[in-house]
């Protein structure tokens, strides 16, 4: 309610999390959103990216060794599909061409 239910608290709270996890999955994962936002212009397709790959991530730094938490890996996969539920206005604008792309004037 201090943000006055604007967006991006979700996706901050999301690369917190990884952060938590531990600071290379968070590098990663960051890079990821900073990477794909920097070619394609579109913050939400960035932040569905990033969160889409930091399972993967964490699989591909642990692989299948005996330590690997997998219950992890599904938090956040539960989290990326969250993530998604809740930018599904944002997928349909992207789907339609109509989702606002960084750096362009406001109409």
């Amino acid at each position: 309610m201090f943000f006055r239910f604007r967006g991006g608290k979700g996706v901050a709270t999301f690369i917190g999390v990884v952060f938590g996890i531990h600071w290379l999955l968070g590098v990663a994962t960051g890079l990821t959103r900073i990477i794909i936002a920097f070619f394609f212009r579109y913050s939400s397709l960035a932040s569905l990216v990033a969160a889409v790959f930091a399972p993967v991530f964490y699989l591909l730094m642990h692989g299948v060794q005996w330590y690997a938490d997998k219950r992890v890996a599904l938090a956040l996969g539960v989290m990326a599909v969250l993530l998604a539920w809740r930018h599904r206005a944002n997928i349909q604008r992207l789907i339609d061409g109509n989702e606002s792309r960084l750096g362009a004037k406001k109409a």
